[in-house]
């Protein structure tokens, strides 16, 4: 497997649970994946936003732990 492939049984993490595992806010995720600190997949949501077009972010875990290994400072 290249480094490009999922798993089938890896199943991809939304925002919400990024925020439990880093313990920060949920605003912050989302700018740490739109400034690219923290890889992630976006696609457009289907239907019709009133202020600006919605996506939708996933992250793998294997990318949220790499994170965390890269940060810390022990």
């Amino acid at each position: 497997m290249t480094d490009n492939q999922l798993e089938i049984n890896e199943p991809l993490l939304n925002a919400n649970e990024v925020r439990r595992l880093l313990k920060c806010s949920l605003p912050l995720i989302y700018k740490m994946a739109q400034q690219r600190q923290i890889p992630c997949i976006r696609w457009k949501c289907p239907g019709q936003g009133q202020k600006k077009p919605r996506t939708t972010v996933r992250f793998k875990r294997e990318d949220v732990f790499k994170f965390i290994q890269n940060h810390y400072q022990g």
